[in-house]
C-alpha cells in the first residue's frame, strides 16, 4: 500500500515533534470571507499574564492559542491598517483573544494596553506578520522588551536594508531608489547588469515585483508601479532597482535571542514568471546542516540589521560569489510555512519563536541540538490564468490519491471567484506533499504541478 501515512485530506496525529496538527496554521485562500465572530472579552482575566500580538495574522495568527496552551497567557492583539488585503485579514483569529486595540502611536498604544492590563504593562510581546515590524519595534522598545538595534526602518524597507549591508561589508545587491521612471532608467542603463527587479520599498508577498530584461522593460515596470496602491495600502512613491541575481534561492528561517541567531529551517523555492512577475511554485525543504555557508551568511545579515531578538524570515540568493540576501523579515515565516516545519522537522518555528519571547531558558534549551529532518515536504503553489468564476474544482480528487498527498488548501466551490495570480497572495490554493523517499516527493512535486500547468485542477471561466 502506499506509504503515506494519511488519509486523503484528513490532518496527522499530532506528536511530541509535531504538537499542531496540520493544516493548523490559517493560509490566505482566495475569496475567503473576513470571519466575524462575537467581540472579544474586554479585558485579559485578571492576574493573568498577558502577551501581545502586533498584527496576529497569516502564520502569526497561532501565537495566542499557541501561547494560552503551553503558557496560560491571555491575548490582546494590536492591529495595525485596516487595509490590508482580505485573504490575509480572514486569517485573524479574534476569538482567541481577549481584546484588540488599533495602533496609533508607541505611547499611546502602550498606554491603552496598559489600562486593559489593569495599570500595568503586559508580560510579553511577539510580532505576527510583516505589516506589524515597525509598530512592534516601538513597543518592544517602549516597554524594553528585548527590543531589536538600530533604526526599524532597515527591517522594512528594502532600499535602507540593502544600504545597511553595503555599510557592513555585507554582501549586497547593486541597487538604486528611484522617486520618477527616469531616474531608474538612467540607472538601469548605466548599471552595466544584464538583469535587473523593480519592486516597492515595502512590499510583501510579492507584490509588484517585476523582472526585466532591459531598461526598456524597467520603465514599463515603473509605469505599472508609481502611483499604484500597494497590498499594505501605501500609494508608491519611489522604488527599488538593483541586480537581478542569479542562482537558486533559499529561504532561511532563524530565531535570535541576545544577539546569537538559530537556524530553525531552510527551504528552496520554486518560482516562474509570469507576465515579467516572479510566482511562487514549490518550496521544498532542505537540510540546514547541509548549508553552513548560508547559515554563516544569514548571521551577518541579521547582524547588520539589527535583529537580536526573535524571529527572521531572509530569502537569498545562492550566487557564483556565494550567498546574498534577497531580503529580510523580522517576524515569522508567513503562511504555511512553519506547519511544514513542524511536520517535517526535530524543531518547530512557531514554539521556539515564542520561547524566544516568553521562556527563554526553554529556547536555550531546545536550541542545544541541530535541527534535522526526518521527512521531506513540499509546498505546490496553484495559479489561476486567469480572473473569473470557478465551474470546478479538482484538487482533491486528482491529489489526494498520490503517495505523498498530505493536504491541501482548495475549498473554492463552482461559483466561487478567483483571480488571476499574479504574486504570492493570489495564488488560489497550496497542495502540501510529505514522504520519506526524496525519489517519490519529487515525483509527486512534478505531477501536481504539471497539472495546474495545463489548468486540470481548477476549471475557471473568465470574466468579472
Amino acid at each position: 500500500m502506499p506509504e503515506n501515512p494519511l488519509p486523503a485530506r484528513e490532518n496527522p496525529t499530532p506528536t511530541p515533534e509535531n504538537p499542531l496538527p496540520v493544516p493548523g496554521t490559517p493560509t490566505p485562500v482566495q475569496g475567503a470571507p473576513t470571519p466575524t465572530p462575537g467581540p472579544p472579552t474586554p479585558t485579559p482575566g485578571p492576574g493573568t499574564p498577558v502577551l501581545v500580538v502586533v498584527d496576529p495574522y497569516s502564520s502569526g495568527s497561532v501565537f495566542a492559542r499557541r501561547a494560552r496552551e503551553r503558557y496560560g497567557l491571555d491575548a490582546v492583539a494590536v492591529l495595525t491598517s485596516e487595509t490590508l488585503p482580505p485573504a490575509l485579514l480572514a486569517t485573524y483569529p479574534r476569538e482567541d483573544f481577549a481584546a484588540e486595540l488599533r495602533f496609533s502611536t508607541a505611547g499611546e498604544t502602550a498606554a491603552e494596553v496598559e489600562r486593559l492590563c489593569g495599570g500595568r504593562r503586559p508580560d510579553f510581546l511577539v510580532c505576527g506578520s510583516e505589516p506589524g515590524v515597525e509598530a512592534y519595534d516601538a513597543l518592544a522598545a517602549h516597554w524594553g522588551m528585548r527590543p531589536n538595534a538600530g533604526p526599524s526602518e532597515v527591517r522594512r524597507d528594502k532600499f535602507l536594508m540593502q544600504e545597511r549591508l553595503r555599510e557592513a561589508g555585507v554582501p549586497h545587491i547593486p541597487h538604486h531608489k528611484a522617486s520618477d521612471t527616469e531616474s531608474a532608467v538612467a540607472w538601469a542603463e548605466g548599471s552595466g547588469l544584464a538583469e535587473f527587479v523593480v519592486k516597492p520599498m515595502r512590499s510583501f508577498a510579492t507584490d509588484g515585483v517585476f523582472f526585466c530584461a532591459t531598461p526598456d522593460e524597467v520603465r514599463a515596470a515603473c509605469d505599472r508601479l508609481f502611483g499604484r496602491v500597494d497590498l499594505a495600502g501605501e500609494v508608491i512613491t519611489e522604488l527599488l532597482v538593483q541586480e537581478r541575481l542569479v542562482g537558486p534561492e533559499y529561504v532561511v528561517d532563524s530565531v535570535s535571542l541576545d544577539g546569537a541567531p538559530f537556524v530553525v529551517n531552510m527551504f528552496r523555492y520554486t518560482k516562474e514568471t509570469i507576465d515579467g512577475t516572479p510566482v511562487y511554485r514549490a518550496m521544498t525543504a532542505v537540510e540546514v546542516g547541509d548549508h553552513p555557508e548560508i547559515t554563516d551568511y544569514v548571521a551577518r545579515a541579521l547582524a547588520a540589521l539589527g535583529i537580536e531578538n526573535g524571529p527572521a524570515h531572509s530569502e537569498l540568493v545562492l550566487t557564483g560569489r556565494g550567498p546574498v540576501l534577497i531580503e529580510t523579515g523580522a517576524r515569522m515565516h508567513g503562511g504555511l510555512g512553519p506547519t511544514l516545519v513542524e511536520h517535517a522537522s526535530t524543531h518547530s518555528l512557531t514554539d521556539l519563536t515564542l520561547a524566544s519571547r516568553v521562556a527563554p531558558e526553554e529556547f536555550l534549551e531546545r536550541t542545544r541540538t541541530a535541527p534535522s529532518l526526518h521527512r521531506g515536504v513540499v509546498e505546490c503553489f496553484l495559479s489561476s490564468p486567469a480572473t473569473g468564476t470557478v465551474t470546478a474544482n479538482r484538487v482533491g480528487e486528482a491529489c489526494g490519491e498520490l503517495d505523498s498527498y498530505l493536504f491541501d488548501t482548495c475549498a473554492q466551490a463552482p461559483g466561487d471567484p478567483v483571480a488571476k495570480t499574479t504574486d504570492l497572495i493570489t495564488s488560489y490554493g497550496r497542495v502540501v506533499l510529505s514522504h520519506e523517499d526524496p525519489d517519490t516527493l519529487a515525483r509527486d512535486t512534478t505531477h501536481v504541478l504539471s497539472l495546474d500547468r495545463k489548468g486540470e485542477l481548477l476549471d475557471v471561466r473568465p470574466g468579472g
